[in-house]
């Protein structure tokens, strides 16, 4: 067999319809696994959000935080703006709550 022929055949095959529709089909199942990522990884976000700002507020409410809840809450933020991508709407009630004398 020629390389000319092998060429028209592997052409033939990229571009038939029963090729692209497989093609397809994986890359739609890819989009739908990666929006419902999208979703929990939004989801989880949100809760983390909500939960930060709660304690937060608490904790500057109470005038003093643990060492404990202080490490948590700092956890908790790393993780919501660092792997969840959250935006900069806590770091100020972070450096609110940081600046809080330490209850034993």
């Amino acid at each position: 067999m020629e390389t000319k022929d092998i060429v028209t055949i592997v052409v033939a095959i990229v571009s038939s319809g029963a090729f692209s529709a497989v093609i397809n089909a994986v890359l739609a199942a890819r989009h739908e696994k990666r929006q419902k990522e999208t979703g929990v990884t939004t989801g989880v976000r949100m809760l983390l959000y909500d939960r930060i700002k709660h304690l937060g507020k608490a904790y500057i409410s109470r005038g003093s935080i643990t060492a404990e809840e202080l490490e948590d809450l700092i956890a908790m933020h790393k993780t919501y703006h660092d792997d969840l991508g959250g935006n900069g709407f806590l770091d100020a009630l972070m450096k609110s709550v940081n600046s809080l004398p330490i209850k034993k």
